[in-house]
């Protein structure tokens, strides 16, 4: 959905690209040539359980569309202290602690070891192994009976923050849209849920000088310490089997209080063929609870990640643009979306470049001519600026999600698929000490191989066998009886190599014969695979010659 000047839902509401993908710069090494791509798939939140008993809430904001149109609300149950996060948090958290399910190969036996055919053409990238892959005191600060009670308001990061509340629905309608939020006529109801429990509402507009780049999570502290999502306000532009994944940073493990926890069914073999997706399986299993219910994606020992980044202060007396962003590069700074709508403030690109290419060919140095030196100098450069702005939306960030992955011992992940007509609950969540603290994100399986000498590696009978015990034949095996220079004939002609349909395999494999003796098989060398492999391919060199004089020869005749 793409919100123009509306409420802000939550996360997931303002789902879309932060910025289009970069054009292809003319030099790769500089900042913007393979940025990080952002999952921006469902709605992603980390809750942090401090240790005075308070609970920070960093919420990864998604959207689309021009900057002054940007406008976002959330309903939070305590008053929050508001900063700004880093979406490397959530890169780095979704990457360690994703669900995988993986293969161990297992080789019984020993397979034929693969000549070396004379046209190497074949043998580049398709070799033997290609292809396998407490709540607050709510009466401590009533708001007015009428009216808006703006409690907070103050610049955060790129935004500019209002934390509101009131005891009437009316009139935080008429104040959210006398400064710009376009309240959608179905989100009336739900908000009007929001105030009747007393909510605080965070409402997010971007500064005039600040583009969609620049958006990032924000970071909510309250003394509330059950936390939740406030879905129901989701619901008016969510997609059927939204994703929702929900970080806890604590140390005990997490689970939720009103819905339920539920386990997937992991026994199952599409789940390693890739016949089914992880997030199918968690649709399903979902919808079988009634659609209130998360899993566990992970659980344990908080991963090591690297978030902090080393100082710039040294950086305010470098007044050389292209020695700035050489030493930026050198300290981890990635070429985001983020720092590209700094960079853009600081250093506008000369008329006719493309400001991505810009600050890769400053980077580099290979566009300083004197018509650039003269747009430099034209436009000034106050390094001292720029720092100010890194270390505020950048630095310090980083450096403080370094710190609140480091206070805690245990994260939990979890996450569950929502329709529309599901969000009629904020899921909360509680800590639990009665569940097992470690929950595995990968599920590993084994690939058996069972070799022979009428198989190579990759013609070799396969089965699937899950930790159950379970197993599955996922291919019964061609065998290849024909001598080494009638494989390197039928692979030279492209009809026996892998990905080659099986039966295709077969039917080549048919015409060499059914029984072993001769050619290749006579030749395979006692000793391991690899030394079998490296003295066989030395054996045949000359056989392979000869091979290929006879196919000269004969296609002469």
């Amino acid at each position: 959905m793409t919100i123009r000047r509306t409420l802000g839902l939550s996360a997931a509401a303002l789902a879309g690209a932060l910025l289009a993908a970069p054009t292809p710069a003319e030099a790769c090494g500089g900042f913007f040539c393979n940025r990080q791509a952002i999952d921006q798939s469902g709605e992603n939140i980390l809750f942090v359980y401090n240790d005075d008993g308070t609970v920070s809430t960093v919420v990864q904001i998604f959207y689309q569309g021009p900057s002054e149109e940007f406008a976002w609300i959330l309903p939070v149950p305590a008053e929050p202290e508001v900063s700004v996060g880093t979406d490397a948090l959530f890169q780095q958290l979704g990457a360690a602690t994703r669900p995988r399910f993986t293969t161990t190969t297992v080789v019984e036996g020993e397979c034929r070891s693969e000549p070396t055919c004379w046209d190497s053409r074949y043998d580049t990238d398709d070799g033997p192994f290609a292809g396998e892959s407490g709540a607050a005191d709510a009466g401590a600060m009533r708001p007015p009976d009428d009216g808006v009670d703006v409690v907070q308001r103050a610049n955060v990061g790129p935004f500019d923050v209002a934390v509101l509340r009131s005891g009437d629905a009316d009139a935080l309608r008429t104040w959210l849209t006398d400064n710009g939020y376009l309240i959608p006529e179905e989100a009336g109801a739900e908000l009007d849920h929001y105030v009747e429990l007393e909510h605080y509402f965070v409402a997010l507009r971007l500064q005039k000088d600040r583009d969609t780049g620049e958006i990032q999570p924000i970071v909510l502290r309250s003394s509330n310490d059950e936390p939740c999502i406030p879905i129901r306000l989701t619901r008016i532009a969510a997609t059927p089997d939204m994703p929702v994944r929900a970080y806890f940073l604590a140390e005990q493990r997490a689970r939720p209080m009103n819905y339920m926890l539920v386990n997937p069914d992991f026994d199952r073999f599409e789940l390693y063929t890739g016949e089914l997706s992880y997030t199918e399986l968690v649709n399903t299993t979902v919808d079988d609870a009634g659609g209130h219910a998360f899993v566990t994606d992970y659980a344990g020992d908080v991963p090591a990640l690297s978030l902090e980044l080393d100082s710039i202060e040294d950086l305010r007396d470098e007044d050389d643009p292209a020695a700035f962003l050489q030493a930026l590069q050198s300290r981890g700074f990635n070429g985001d979306s983020q720092l590209l709508g700094i960079l853009m403030r600081h250093l506008p690109p000369p008329e006719g470049y493309e400001a991505q290419t810009f600050y890769n060919c400053l980077t580099q140095g290979w566009c300083r001519d004197p018509e650039v030196d003269a747009h430099l100098e034209a436009i000034g450069f106050a390094p001292s600026d720029l720092v100010d702005d890194l270390n505020e939306a950048i630095v310090e960030p980083r450096t403080e999600a370094q710190t609140m992955l480091e206070s805690r011992s245990t994260l939990t992940r979890l996450f569950t698929t929502l329709s529309p007509d599901e969000m009629d609950e904020d899921p909360m969540f509680v800590l639990s000490d009665e569940l097992e603290r470690e929950f595995s994100n990968v599920h590993e399986a084994t690939t058996r191989v069972e070799c022979g000498p009428e198989y190579f590696y990759w013609t070799a009978p396969r089965t699937l066998e899950l930790p159950s015990g379970r197993s599955r034949v996922l291919d019964e095996g061609v065998a290849y009886y024909g001598s080494d220079d009638e494989y390197c004939e039928d692979r030279y002609g492209g009809d026996f190599h892998p990905g080659m349909p099986t039966e295709r395999l077969r039917e080549v494999a048919r015409t060499r014969g059914t029984s072993p003796g001769g050619g290749g098989l006579c030749s395979v060398t006692a000793g391991t695979s690899s030394s079998r492999a490296a003295l066989g391919g030395l054996s045949l060199l000359g056989l392979a010659l000869l091979g290929f004089v006879w196919r000269r020869r004969r296609d002469r005749a």
